[in-house]
């Protein structure tokens, strides 16, 4: 109790310190670290829950930067008790993926394994085992959904040889992670300190290892100036990324996400370059970069709760007028109900 009257005092009394903090690195102050370790998990998860809205009670800007991309996103489709429910999943999903963060790297390697057994289904885990099987690596794409932070402990922890890249935003928080790495066997392209990440990437593809990154990282694209695509509504520049690396890796392309599934568990969903080409009814010869930016933006479309970067979409600058309304979505195969619980 003295401890969190202590962190509250920072909040209400200290707002000059306060308000430069960011609600990754409020929630990651040693003291929060370990008191959720202390006091266990599930106290670790109220504890964030409670936090993080303290956190959005003072910086009512970032808060309402959110809440007007939500609006702008879903204004033509939602009325306003829908969007206002959107509104208040996005909020916990966002604390949510802190919570997952935050027990990924400081919960033991032994718990996190049961947990994973547990709690976490796959479906397409044979698109990767399909794409390892050519040899020539997986470049697995992703974007800021769900339960990211799992997916490379979760493959990992099932023997699949795992590579991340990663930005830390503090020399402990690196620390922990090459720990952490270093016990599940995969391992870091560290972005803060490699000076040709492609060439990085390039290399653990040869080794036939699964490569993870994301395709919603906007702040960080290498941005085509001859290819545009739409993203939520606006027009933006193409990320050429993604597209260099399957021209110069040859490796298989593979979409995947880990889905919250009403606080019951996850489920790891992965897609094939042929499913998503089928789905999306592109051909062959479609551009990878846009075709799993426009996978993602449909997951978005269906499960906006699960998507953690709505405070950027009023960053991207060129609007293409409208938002393309749910009712145009298509329904394709991957949208399948989800598992009804935990067995």
């Amino acid at each position: 109790m003295y401890v969190f009257c202590n962190t509250l005092n920072c909040i209400l009394y200290k707002e000059d310190i306060f308000m430069q903090l960011s609600l990754s690195s409020f929630l990651q102050w040693k003291i929060n670290i370990l008191l959720c370790q202390k006091l266990g998990w599930n106290f670790a998860f109220f504890y964030i829950m409670v936090l993080g809205n303290l956190f959005f009670l003072v910086k009512r800007k970032e808060k309402k930067k959110i809440k007007e991309a939500v609006k702008m996103v879903f204004d033509k489709q939602k009325g306003r008790f829908e969007k206002k429910t959107i509104i208040r999943g996005v909020f916990q999903g966002i604390l949510w993926h802190y919570y997952e963060k935050i027990f990924n790297v400081y919960t033991s390697v032994e718990k996190l394994k049961n947990f994973f057994n547990r709690y976490i289904k796959p479906d397409g885990i044979a698109a990767i085992e399909q794409g390892i099987a050519k040899g020539k690596g997986v470049l697995l794409v992703t974007g800021h959904f769900g339960g990211i932070e799992f997916i490379p402990t979760y493959l990992a922890a099932q023997d699949y040889p795992v590579t991340i890249i990663a930005k830390f935003s503090s020399e402990h928080l690196r620390k922990i992670s090459s720990e952490l790495a270093g016990k599940m066997s995969f391992k870091i392209i560290d972005a803060n300190h490699c000076s040709n990440i492609v060439k990085a990437i390039l290399e653990n593809l040869r080794e036939n290892r699964i490569v993870i990154t994301q395709c919603d990282e906007i702040e960080a694209w290498r941005p085509s100036l001859n290819q545009e695509v739409s993203f939520l509504g606006k027009r933006i520049h193409l990320d050429k990324t993604i597209n260099t690396l399957i021209k110069r890796g040859k490796a298989s392309l593979v979409f995947a996400v880990m889905r919250r599934i009403n606080n019951q568990g996850y489920k790891f969903i992965a897609h094939s370059w042929d499913e998503i080409v089928n789905a999306l009814g592109q051909t062959g010869n479609s551009s990878g970069g846009e075709l799993v930016l426009r996978y993602l933006e449909q997951y978005i479309y269906h499960h906006p709760e699960e998507w953690y970067q709505w405070k950027k979409v009023s960053e991207i600058e060129k609007v293409e007028g409208r938002a393309v309304p749910v009712s145009e979505l298509r329904s394709p195969a991957w949208m399948k109900p989800v598992f009804e619980g935990i067995s």
